[in-house]
């Protein structure tokens, strides 16, 4: 019966016995839990043991499982870097590249802590912004060409994709530093009534803008119209222009004197940022190293 046991199986075995749980062990390889069960039925009788017992705190592995567990991990190892070529990352010494795709909202927010935190673990590592149209991205990631995404992605919903938040952002208005008037009683009225900066950047985060003030009945009076986020700066210190951002655009300008941030004087829509990546490199140590490196720095962020 043991020419039976294939690579798939071992890792079911391995996945069970390590998270002691038939729910956990099933997300962990993306399966249905109802799949990895009956796979561990056919395990359970391919090795002709119990394998595991369920106890009120879980899954417990027989003296045979416990056995099992050490040649097997040996094998699964053995086939995966020897047979099937898949090496171990070694995060200090890889100089490999990883392409993210991300808004230049993310990009501002999040690839400066992502960028300090992987000099520290892995110098040779690099990654490459990649500029990947909304419709094209799901495609992109299901294909490998795009190794994660970062950002306000709300159509990334398959069930193909695994996504995790790292934040939650709002809006702001960013003015001249001069334009004293707006800043000293910064009402909705001076809102409605100043001329603005609008950035139509192909990102989902300028719709959901769009649509929240036009339901409230608020126009704005565009004087200027860009795709561009980084050009602000120079027009709005030196103009009477302001301009609605993401927070995290204005904290990435914070550093210029000559710009100041004020709170939207409307409650402000707020959305979530997420990494996003196929369930098809879930198990890939190099993505899983770097998906943990990230989450570290984007969810601890260091002053």
């Amino acid at each position: 019966m043991a020419g039976n046991l294939n690579l798939q199986l071992m890792k079911i075995f391995l996945a069970v016995f390590e998270q002691r749980s038939v729910g956990a062990a099933a997300s962990t390889l993306g399966m249905s839990q109802s799949g990895l069960s009956t796979a561990l039925a056919r395990l359970r009788t391919t090795l002709g043991d119990a394998l595991f017992i369920g106890t009120a705190t879980g899954m417990q592995p027989t003296t045979r499982a416990k056995e099992l567990a050490a040649p097997m991990r040996d094998a699964v190892q053995c086939i995966e870097q020897r047979i099937m070529n898949k090496a171990t990352f070694d995060p200090a010494t890889d100089e490999r590249e990883f392409r993210v795709a991300a808004s230049d909202t993310a990009e501002a927010m999040y690839m400066p802590r992502a960028l300090n935190a992987l000099s520290r673990v892995a110098p040779r590592v690099r990654l490459r912004v990649v500029a990947t149209a909304q419709p094209q991205l799901q495609r992109a990631l299901s294909e490998g060409l795009v190794d994660l995404a970062l950002g306000y992605f709300p159509d990334l919903m398959s069930a193909e994709f695994v996504r995790r938040r790292i934040g939650q952002h709002g809006f702001v208005c960013i003015c001249s530093a001069d334009n004293r008037n707006l800043i000293r009683d910064f009402t909705l009225k001076k809102y409605v009534e100043a001329r603005h900066v609008v950035v139509e950047a192909p990102t989902r985060t300028h719709g959901l803008l769009e649509t929240y003030l036009q339901k409230r009945g608020i126009r704005r009076d565009a004087a200027l119209t860009t795709p561009h986020f980084m050009s602000l700066p120079g027009i709005i210190a030196s103009t009477e222009l302001i301009a609605t951002v993401p927070d995290a655009i204005a904290e990435a300008f914070s550093h210029n004197t000559r710009l100041v941030s004020l709170p939207l004087p409307l409650r402000s829509p707020v959305f979530d940022a997420h990494l996003h990546w196929s369930k098809s490199v879930n198990n890939d140590p190099a993505h899983r190293w770097l998906r943990g490196v990230m989450f570290e720095a984007f969810i601890h962020r260091s002053s």
